[in-house]
């Protein structure tokens, strides 16, 4: 299972021998049932997620009490709470199984350790960190620039396969849709795709 992991590290750094084992002593296999809770909404996020299997719900609650989906994570990506993890403060965000999940994950304090002794662990996380802020940025300028059918559009383009592993409830609130708008807009879309 760790050579998962390697292999996806090794896609953007260049790992040694000693790395690889630094990655295998720091990273532990997980299991979730689905519905689990990896982090509840005001815990510290003392473990980020690497998924080898399964699908995460990233979400929080408002102030009128209704859930709002904000992020997914799907096979070999990351997912933490980021300000959490890295600063050890209270999480804004829950993470919860939307399917059974397999996973491998670390504690804050092995990451940090790990990424003081592999300089290419240390580039890795410097483009994940990256990656993420860029993500973050599309997203912003997705939700104060287009409709909710260009961002279901750009969504499904990221994510061709979305609607086989996410309940289409939360799609909807990742959109900030309710989930019969986003029926008709996915009607619009395949009907339009096909002519």
């Amino acid at each position: 299972m760790i050579s998962e992991l390697i292999a996806a590290v090794g896609r953007d750094v260049k790992l040694r021998a000693a790395d690889e084992a630094l990655i295998g002593a720091g990273f532990k296999e997980r299991r979730f049932k689905r519905n689990a809770v990896l982090l509840q909404c005001g815990e510290v996020a003392h473990e980020a997620f690497f998924l080898l299997s399964g699908t995460l719900h990233q979400f929080y609650i408002d102030e009128a009490g209704r859930e709002r989906t904000c992020n997914f994570c799907f096979e070999k990506e990351f997912i933490t709470d980021l300000e959490s993890f890295s600063q050890q403060t209270r999480s804004a965000s829950s993470i919860k199984a939307l399917t059974p999940v397999h996973c491998l994950s670390i504690r804050c304090t092995d990451l940090v350790a790990l990424l003081q002794q592999s300089p290419a662990m240390a580039e890795f996380f410097r483009i994940l960190v990256e990656r993420v802020a860029q993500r973050s940025i599309r997203r912003t300028k997705s939700l104060l620039s287009f409709s909710a059918e260009q961002q279901l559009q750009e969504l499904t383009d990221e994510r061709p396969d979305i609607f086989q592993h996410v309940p289409q409830r939360y799609i909807a609130q990742y959109l900030g849709i309710a989930p019969e708008s986003l029926s008709r807009i996915r009607k619009r879309l395949m009907q339009a795709a096909k002519s």
